[in-house]
């Protein structure tokens, strides 16, 4: 097994604004990166049957950012995400399922379930791509 691929034993997150703290952005030539984003989870936040929950987040490195909006609940998320620089890749839901980033950056993951996640992404052509990994976050 990868070493990238280990699920995390947790997620650290703050109580106070339930944002995701402690993930980052590792790979070739990519360092000092951290996560932000605004959780949906915990007291007062309707269980499975509720109404969809939305939560966004953003992870960041020098000259890259990944937007990435989490919608759903029950059995079923939606990941929309953005590249920053907008440019083409390839985006791997680590374990789950590997999307095409456009030209534009954007790009969707459709039914993926709840869990851990972590973004495994390839930028550039075939021939010259760099290669980054988030860290693991829960949806």
């Amino acid at each position: 097994m990868n070493p990238d691929d280990a699920r995390p034993t947790g997620v650290i997150t703050d109580a106070a604004t339930n944002s995701v703290t402690g993930a980052g952005v590792t790979g070739a030539g990519v360092t000092g990166a951290g996560v932000t984003g605004a959780g949906v989870t915990g007291p007062g936040v309707p269980e499975q049957g509720g109404p969809p929950q939305r939560r966004e987040l953003s992870f960041r490195t020098s000259g890259l950012r990944i937007e990435l909006e989490i919608t759903g609940s029950g059995e079923s998320r939606r990941l929309a995400g953005r590249l920053i620089p907008a440019q083409s890749a390839v985006v791997e839901i680590r374990g789950v399922i590997t999307v095409e980033a456009d030209a534009s950056g954007c790009f969707t993951a459709e039914a993926v379930p709840p869990g851990q996640v972590g973004l495994r992404c390839r930028l550039g052509t075939e021939s010259d791509h760099a290669r980054l990994a988030t860290g693991w976050v829960a949806i």
